[in-house]
């Protein structure tokens, strides 16, 4: 998998984010990296945005978060158009160890990957080589 053009982090856990954001910017020199810790915001985000300007991009989603879950943004995420589907690679990044949790996201056609927090420079640079 190349490298993105964009990064997306939905994670209610502000902490997380800024780590995820500052890992992400300092493997990739050249990538967007937006991060919301309300899942409804980061919903309407990728509605809006990717009807304008859709890019490669990678989304890294918890699980557990307050009011929508993770499982609630990829049940809403799976009602959005293809146009806006093709373009985001969807990663469950999470702190849960539960292996029902790992096995409900493989099962899960619109998530590659469960990662179990935290993000690594390793698992970036082995998952989007430099192009």
């Amino acid at each position: 998998m190349n490298t993105p053009e964009r990064f997306l982090l939905i994670d209610d856990d502000l902490f997380n984010n800024i780590l995820c954001w500052s890992l992400i910017n300092k493997v990739f020199n050249d990538v967007e990296t937006f991060s919301f810790t309300d899942a409804q915001k980061g919903l309407n985000y990728i509605e809006v945005e990717y009807l304008k300007s859709p890019v490669p991009t990678v989304l890294f989603l918890d699980i557990n978060m307050p009011n929508l879950t993770g499982w609630d943004v990829l049940e809403r995420f799976k009602l959005f158009s293809d146009d806006i589907k093709q373009h985001i690679t969807v990663f469950l990044l999470s702190s849960s160890i539960d292996l029902n949790d790992k096995e409900r996201a493989y099962a899960n056609p619109l998530v590659t990957d469960y990662i179990e927090k935290p993000l690594t420079k390793n698992f970036l640079q082995q998952t989007f080589p430099a192009s």
